[in-house]
């Protein structure tokens, strides 16, 4: 009898796991199924990716061709709603900036060899030439970003290159100077273009009539900037309104550092890429709809003054989140023409 039941016992166990084996079998196998079925699912999606990538920057490149008809276009302007692929901007930005102050290569090689021997004298300063002397210390400490500190940090392979530029740039233009901000400017651009090309972009959006007053730091236009600025945010999203009121955040706690860097500054340049592409074809408005949407994006962060000041210091967002919100900002005519009309 006990032999009976200890046959039963080792009979049962041995079932047991029998079938607990072929459950693992099984749940390894579909386990090995769906992993498969995953990375296939996936292959295809970058492929697919891949695919329209390729036929996205075909069709960038044949509108270059004949820029001169498709730059009217109203077509244009809602495909660079979608962006301009990474491997077309080489191409477009370009066109689309234009260079409208005639900046040649001859300029820009006198200025660079000037920029290599500049000594400053302060008992002769003159303009914002002092601010030449900033740009080789402030290098070391701007970015945050890791790819452009990399890339940009002393001894990367770009930082001579983006020195170089903001060097040029303080002598073309001694009476802008440098600021702080103009170093992220300057990165984005090197970061597809030589240094000549990336220096006339960059000439162009510094100078251009309603930014030109933000990089000079001029208090009245920044005054009107801000006041806009804060009646866009009482319209769109009368909650932060409130919050920044309670708080007592002003717009020179984060706007200024934001517009200064073309928001190279808080967001990745990914994400900045696709603002510019907007910003190149549809003007400044923009910029202002781009701080609006991350606002709102980051409102449910703002739980006291401490978090709400590091979650604007530091901004986390994602691309296609921004990007959608930029759509629904409501901005108004008599706000447009304001800022629209900013000018030294």
């Amino acid at each position: 009898m006990n032999q009976n039941k200890e046959n039963q016992y080792l009979s049962d166990a041995q079932s047991y796991f029998t079938n607990k084996c072929m459950t693992s079998t099984r749940s390894t196998s579909l386990h090995e199924e769906n992993t498969m079925k995953f990375s296939m699912n996936k292959n295809y999606f970058e492929q697919q990716q891949n695919d329209n990538e390729k036929e996205l920057k075909k069709r960038w490149q044949d509108i270059a061709k004949d820029w001169q008809r498709n730059k009217r276009d109203v077509k244009i302007f809602q495909l660079a709603e979608f962006g301009i692929p990474i491997s077309a901007r080489k191409q477009v930005w370009p066109l689309i900036v234009g260079n409208k102050l005639q900046i040649t290569k001859e300029l820009y090689n006198i200025l660079q060899i000037q920029s290599k021997s500049f000594k400053l004298d302060q008992r002769k300063s003159l303009g914002r030439l002092s601010s030449f002397n900033h740009i080789k210390q402030d290098l070391g400490r701007t970015f945050k970003n890791e790819y452009l500190q990399r890339i940009f940090h002393p001894g990367g392979p770009l930082s001579e290159n983006l020195q170089t530029i903001l060097e040029v740039f303080c002598l073309y233009r001694p009476d802008i100077g440098y600021v702080q901000g103009m170093t992220y400017v300057g990165s984005i651009l090197l970061s597809y273009f030589d240094d000549y090309q990336a220096f006339v972009i960059f000439s162009s959006l510094i100078t251009h009539s309603q930014l030109i007053s933000i990089f000079m730091l001029d208090d009245q236009n920044l005054q009107i900037i801000f006041e806009q600025f804060e009646k866009l945010i009482k319209l769109n999203i009368p909650q932060v309104y409130k919050l920044f009121k309670k708080y007592n955040i002003n717009c020179t706690n984060y706007l200024l550092d934001w517009i200064l860097t073309l928001f190279a500054k808080p967001l990745n340049p990914d994400i900045v890429g696709r603002i510019w592409d907007r910003m190149f074809f549809n003007g400044t408005h923009i910029l202002w709809k781009c701080g609006i949407a991350i606002l709102k994006i980051l409102y449910p962060k703002f739980k006291d003054q401490e978090k709400t000041l590091q979650s604007l210091k530091n901004p986390e967002i994602k691309d296609d989140e921004l990007l959608q919100e930029m759509k629904n900002v409501n901005y108004p005519f008599e706000i447009q023409e304001v800022l629209g009309n900013i000018e030294l």
